[in-house]
């Protein structure tokens, strides 16, 4: 580690040298760059200098051959070229462009004018522009002062040219040919050569200093260029004893990682371990390493979300899976599968007295002796602490798994020895079969092994029990009857029909039974007997009596805006009676309707329901008489009271079953016992009501027998509480 610390550090301090001496190698392009252009710069004031010099001599001569053509030829377009030429010079006229490349004697001959111009400008002042020296400048001035004075002898040639005399003419060529003019001419050229020469010193120590300054600026541009390529070459060559490989490779050795393949090994040449190369070889294996552990693990957590820890044996899920798949081929095939569901009779017992650890093993012995039955073609799973299933799927007929079924059965039952300690076990089996006349899904078909094992516990354990299709089909029928009545309630589908009953002597209503009805939105209009009897021992029986008495409290109430109150009878199930908080969810009741008297309501106790705690139930009973509330035992005769009813239950009424009314016109043993009744209700005390009086006879009847209530279709029919104020107003005792 210390040394590719060293090696990086390193590393950065070359980075930074390289990066200096870039930053200097760009700073010395520039200045050499420049130094170059300060060569060309020296070059163009060289020719600048000596076209302008050259300049001067080439109007010196243009002029000189000019006015001697005009002296010669007398063409006023000579003159004319003359005076441009002298007020270009001069800077009165505007001077052309590229003016160095204009022939005075060709003008007329090509055409070629000197056009177009630029601004005017002295000659003079374009040579002082240009950067000559003062000595230098001197020199032009006599040469430009003796062009001025030339110019001026040209001039005076020039007009007496002008005079049209032939003389004169002679005259003026003889001044444009003497000593005198070339003379002056001489004046011109001499200065110029002396310009010349100092210019040609001059421009050329420039340029020779511009020169040799960028033949120094370009060693040192070199010599730069060749230690940044050194220094390049150098922190290549670390980078590469940093890294260990080519960034390509690292970079696709990083691409395999990060997508997941360490099983490719990293080569790592011998002296680049402690690279990144290396590093990266490291990482590879140890990611390799993981891996497996990751794999391993995953392998050994799928074997125990599938598999039962202490047996081997699969599990639930396990055991879900592997149930549909034997559906599937069974269905597919024709074939036959047996779902057996085995639960161990007394292994609690076992455990608490040996403790768990002995528990443990007993049930792998269990489970051993499972798998030694039923094969190797079969499966046998462990779902719970000492519950198995096993899937038979190789038999046809349901007769031939009987005796594997038997045998696993004989072979749970024989004694345990582990430790030195027998054990005596016994086991309950459920068999289900697939395929049945209707398809159903796997937990189903094992739900019904399940309820066939509770079966056999129940049967008295240590036995087998075969699913019963139809049993289950009519309990899962019964099931959905209780949810539709449920959902009913819910919806407010039930109604109360009431019948009256009335004093047999005077014609007198004394109150009305409440009676339930189901307006089923599909069947219609339900009696009692339809749906009752199924909820008699469930919860919804409970509910639909507290509806029932709730409903009543209400209509009690509607009836009371009319002007009717009289008792309502309601029937009440024994297991609503009995339950612990009956009489305080009357009290609620009660509470919810405060201007209903609460002894309007009379509570029937329907006979064959067998009151399973006396005394419980005399208690609540007595709770209920506190509020005012009044009892009748409804049906009397037919069910499982006893005189011990009578004594000991707060009852007010006997209500006899209409059984025995309807006959006692023609049966004297149902006449008999009306006036036993009768004679009884007398020695306790209780008021009688006679069920199922159909005509006006019956009525006679059971008034000479001692009987002054009556209730029945010979009285009135049941009828919705809308109808009874109608009933009333037109009801009375025909004789």
């Amino acid at each position: 580690m210390q040394q590719w610390l060293y090696k990086f550090s390193d590393f950065n301090m070359r980075l930074a040298l390289t990066i200096f001496i870039f930053i200097v190698f760009l700073f010395s392009f520039f200045a050499y760059a420049e130094a170059e252009r300060a060569i060309d710069k020296a070059n163009n004031i060289r020719l600048q200098s000596f076209l302008l010099a050259d300049e001067l001599r080439q109007s010196s001569d243009d002029l000189t051959r000019m006015v001697r053509t005009y002296a010669v030829t007398g063409d006023e377009r000579y003159r004319q070229h003359f005076d441009e030429i002298f007020a270009i010079r001069n800077g009165q006229s505007p001077r052309p462009e590229n003016y160095h490349f204009i022939y005075w004697d060709l003008v007329d001959a090509s055409n070629q004018r000197p056009r177009p111009f630029t601004k005017p400008e002295a000659l003079l002042d374009r040579m002082r522009h240009v950067g000559f020296a003062e000595v230098e400048l001197f020199q032009l001035v006599s040469a430009k002062q003796a062009s001025d004075n030339l110019a001026a002898i040209e001039q005076q040639a020039m007009q007496l040219v002008a005079s049209g005399d032939p003389l004169l003419r002679e005259q003026a060529l003889t001044i444009l040919h003497d000593e005198a003019y070339h003379q002056a001419k001489a004046g011109i050229m001499q200065p110029i050569d002396q310009l010349y020469s100092m210019m040609s010193v001059r421009t050329h120590a420039a340029v020779n200093q511009a020169e040799k300054q960028a033949w120094r600026l370009r060693w040192v541009f070199i010599a730069l260029g060749l230690m940044l390529a050194f220094l390049l070459w150098q922190l290549k060559r670390r980078e590469l004893a940093i890294l260990g490989a080519p960034v390509t490779e690292l970079y696709q050795h990083i691409i395999a990682l990060g997508l997941g393949n360490f099983n490719t090994e990293i080569g790592t040449p011998k002296g680049k371990e402690n690279t990144v190369l290396g590093w990266l070889a490291q990482t590879q294996r140890r990611l390799y390493h993981l891996d497996q552990s990751r794999l391993s693990v995953q392998q050994r957590l799928a074997h125990l979300a599938h598999y039962d820890l202490l047996t081997g044996l699969p599990n639930r899920i396990l055991l879900a899976e592997q149930l549909q798949q034997s559906m599937q081929v069974a269905k597919q095939n024709d074939a036959l599968l047996v779902v057996a569901f085995v639960d161990l009779d007394g292994f609690k017992a076992v455990n608490d007295r040996y403790g768990h650890e002995f528990g443990d093993e007993i049930l792998k012995v269990v489970s051993a002796r499972l798998l030694a039955v039923i094969g190797d073609k079969n499966i046998l799973a462990r779902i719970s602490g000492d519950e198995f299933v096993f899937l038979i799927n190789t038999y046809t007929k349901r007769q031939e798994s009987q005796a594997m079924l038997q045998q696993a059965l004989n072979t749970l039952a024989c004694p345990v020895n582990v430790s030195g300690i027998q054990v005596q076990l016994s086991a309950s089996i459920g068999v289900s079969f697939y395929p049945q006349l209707q398809d159903i899904a796997p937990e189903q078909l094992l739900r019904q092994a399940d309820q066939a094992m509770y079966a056999a516990k129940q049967a008295g354990k240590n036995r087998l029990s075969l699913f019963d299709a139809e049993a289950d089909q009519h309990t899962r029928g019964v099931l959905k009857s209780v949810e539709d009545i449920r959902f009913g309630l819910a919806r407010g589908e039930f109604v109360l029909f009431y019948q009256p009953k009335v004093n047999l002597i005077t014609g007198e209503c004394i109150g009305v039974e409440a009676l339930i009805r189901w307006q089923h939105p599909e069947k219609g209009l339900l009696a009692p007997g339809h749906f009752l009897p199924l909820i008699e021992q469930h919860d919804v029986g409970v509910q639909l009596g507290q509806w029932v008495i709730a409903e009543a409290f209400r209509q009690y109430m509607l009836w009371q805006q009319h002007n009717i109150e009289m008792a309502i009878s309601v029937n009440i199930a024994a297991n609503h009676l009995q339950q612990a908080d009956f009489a305080e969810q009357l009290k609620q009741i009660c509470a919810q309707f405060p201007a209903v008297p609460p002894s309007m309501l009379e509570l029937e106790i329907v006979e064959t329901s067998a009151l399973q705690d006396i005394d419980y139930i005399l208690g609540t009973m007595r709770s209920c008489a506190a509020l005012g509330i009044s009892f009748s035992l409804d049906d009397f005769g037919t069910g499982y009271s006893s005189l011990s009813y009578l004594k000991r239950l707060p009852i007010s009424t006997l209500k006899l079953d209409q059984s025995f009314v309807r006959d006692i016109l023609t049966d004297a043993d149902d006449l008999a016992i009306l006036q036993g009744v009768s004679r009884l209700a007398e020695a306790f005390e209780l008021a009688t009501i006679a069920e199922g009086v159909e005509t006006t006879a019956h009525m006679k009847k059971l008034l000479e027998i001692g009987y002054h209530f009556g209730q029945g279709y010979g009285i009135a029919r049941p009828m919705p509480a809308a109808e009874l104020p109608g009933w009333l107003a037109s009801w009375s005792i025909k004789d």
